[in-house]
């Protein structure tokens, strides 16, 4: 229960004791709320017709959207709780047009039918609640099942406004001269019992708390059933704040349906095409994928590139004429394209010996490659992959080596910039900075600054290796780093895995030096593991003295069972931590003094009351400002201010 409270909001905690304070005041202030509703009592018939055709619209909404998903959970737990709102919703409105004062239906309007259609609705709702939330069937059903499911709700529905319409002359009384009656608070009573239940079993720890919404309804709905209790006349504010309560506990329906049932899978959905077009776009090939009348649908970046079109040109239109051409640029018959045969037959193909135009004109040789495109066993269209084969047929030695230089340069900074925009949520710390400095284009060097809560996880590493090799294990490190992080606490923990993924699927003559170290800023505690790396300097503050610290681990991919420790320090007030790469402190000429001496130096002329990103950024510049000799490697500097 109390890891229920600390999961609310401020706002939603701040919203449930206003509600109870103001339930309290409608149940104690009955001569203040009385007057204060007077002047709008003559619109007490329009107002309940309001809220209960809100109430209304969200148990429609809960059943049409129920209809709509099962057919994606096939949920026996969620088809009751849906259908069953088809019998509320229906109960509602029988209430909401016999309600005293409201026009004929049926019957004339009275306060006996439209209580007994109250009551059947309220008792109907909370056995949902009971069924869903304290004894869930956990069962999945076929799909035909649910037509028999909401024409069975319906059919109760039906049966139950039968039942009122045609006895309810019979039927026990439910509002006497002076408000309710035994009968009727007992069935409040009982409403209010199993919403309670409900609230306690969502609130307790163990729950899932994707129903923390449920808890919200049922405690409105039980202010609400308190409320239609104590009110002395069906025109009196207690009756209509009842309804409002009821509303706000609809409200919370409707919120988990948006949330867990529209919202949380629009989410999912959009994050996993985000990462398939980063995937789609991250490859060298070109991809384009075309329906069965022969219309671009998508393209990928590289295919863009060697075609030299926009995606808003050639998107929705049959690309063949405009690209696939013979070897001197006449256009190819539909009849001789591999596409074409694809979406025709289904079968994938595969041929060396094809042709594409640019939009400048000039033809160029390319690989192709053809897949149908299937969905539930039907094909929908057909995936071209391609790549230009100029380079390797190319008469010019120089040119080709230079196109293939230049291409692989520009995927691999592409790379790396859309991997440094992960790295700039530690931007708005001011206890935190790193710079790293590529040596040419690609950057071997990488760091992370992952904040979480009070502690702050940190890493700095140096791939061995230049160029688009090192760029492309940087990628694979960092994501790698971003999922051990995620699953691991401990520095060593996450180099054990670090080191297990760099050995099996890296070069043998292939490796990493790796840091990893943790902050807690709650109690100063600053725990580190290193894999080869370069120590960590710890500067003292009060004593004005620099500590080296490291594990000394091996680094990693060399073995793959190496091991590695975790050790802690506790840091004083004032104090830095810095991480760096070996291009920091690496001095090319033998008579230069030693380059860990260099950086001691550039810290003792920084300003160390700056914040930890232009701290990072003065200290390598003095650092450099100090070196002796050029600078021949990628810089990464790191400092933690405690």
């Amino acid at each position: 229960m109390i890891a229920f409270f600390q999961s609310l909001t401020l706002s939603t905690r701040l919203l449930v004791l206003i509600s109870v304070f103001f339930f309290t005041a409608l149940n104690l202030q009955v001569d203040f709320f009385t007057t204060l509703y007077e002047p709008i009592r003559a619109n007490h018939v329009a107002i309940h017709s309001i809220l209960e055709v809100a109430s209304i619209f969200v148990a429609l909404a809960i059943a049409l959207h129920g209809w709509i998903s099962f057919r994606e959970t096939m949920s026996a737990n969620w088809l009751m709780f849906s259908a069953m709102f088809v019998a509320v919703a229906v109960l509602d409105a029988l209430h909401t047009v016999t309600f005293e004062g409201m026009p004929y239906f049926i019957i004339d309007s009275n306060s006996l039918v439209a209580a007994w259609f109250w009551i059947a609705a309220r008792l109907t709702e909370s056995i949902i609640f009971l069924v869903v939330v304290l004894f869930p069937l956990k069962s999945r059903v076929k799909l035909f099942v649910r037509n028999y499911v909401y024409l069975l709700a319906l059919l109760y529905a039906a049966s139950v406004a039968f039942f009122i319409f045609k006895y309810y002359a019979d039927l026990p009384l439910l509002i006497g001269e002076r408000g309710p009656t035994s009968l009727k608070n007992g069935f409040e009573y009982v409403t209010m019992i199993i919403h309670a239940a409900v609230l306690i079993k969502v609130m307790s720890s163990k729950f899932d708390m994707n129903f923390r919404d449920f808890s919200f309804a049922s405690f409105y709905l039980i202010l609400s059933s308190w409320l239609f209790t104590s009110y002395e006349a069906i025109t009196e504010y207690r009756n209509m704040a009842g309804h409002v309560f009821k509303v706000l506990g609809y409200y919370y329906l409707l919120k988990h349906i948006y949330h867990r049932k529209i919202e949380k899978p629009y989410t999912e959905l959009h994050n996993l095409s985000a990462r398939h077009k980063l995937l789609l776009n991250s490859v060298a090939e070109g991809i384009y994928g075309i329906d069965k009348e022969g219309k671009v649908t998508f393209i990928n970046d590289s295919a863009k590139k060697m075609l030299g079109y926009m995606q808003e040109e050639i998107v929705g239109l049959d690309l063949h004429d405009l690209i696939h051409c013979t070897s001197d640029g006449h256009c190819l018959s539909k009849t001789a394209c591999l596409a074409w045969q694809t979406s025709y037959d289904g079968k994938s193909r595969i041929s060396k010996d094809q042709f594409f135009q640019h939009r400048d004109g000039h033809v160029f040789p390319i690989s192709m490659k053809t897949e149908p495109m299937l969905e539930n066993g039907e094909q929908r269209g057909t995936v071209i992959t391609f790549y230009d084969l100029s380079r390797e047929l190319a008469f010019d030695e120089l040119q080709r080596e230079k196109k293939e230089i230049d291409l692989e340069l520009q995927l691999a900074v592409k790379l790396q910039e859309s991997l440094s925009m992960q790295q700039r949520k530690w931007k708005l710390l001011e206890d935190v900075g790193a710079v790293s400095v590529p040596y040419r284009a690609l950057n071997g060097d990488f760091y992370s600054i992952v904040p979480q809560g009070d502690l702050l996880m940190m890493a700095i590493a140096d791939i061995s290796g230049k160029g688009v090799p090192a760029a492309i294990q940087k990628s694979m490190m960092v994501y790698a780093l971003e999922d051990f992080n995620s699953r691991y606490e401990e520095p060593h923990d996450v180099l054990t895995s670090m080191n297990s993924f760099v050995h099996d699927y890296t070069s043998d003559y292939s490796f990493v030096t790796l840091t990893m170290a943790n902050y807690n800023k709650a109690n100063r505690l600053f725990s580190y593991s290193t894999g080869g790396h370069e120590p960590i300097i710890w500067y003292k503050a009060g004593i004005d003295e620099f500590i080296n610290l490291h594990t000394k681990n091996p680094a990693l991919g060399i073995m793959a069972d190496s091991t590695y420790t975790t050790h802690r320090v506790e840091l004083e007030p004032n104090d830095l931590i810095i991480l760096y790469t070996d291009g920091v402190t690496e001095c090319k000429e033998d008579d230069t003094s030693d380059g860990i001496d260099l950086l001691h130096r550039a810290v003792m002329k920084a300003d160390l009351s700056l914040p930890g990103e232009v701290l990072a950024k003065q200290v390598l510049e003095r650092v450099n400002e100090l070196r002796p000799s050029d600078i021949h490697d990628d810089q990464t500097i790191l400092i933690l201010k405690a």
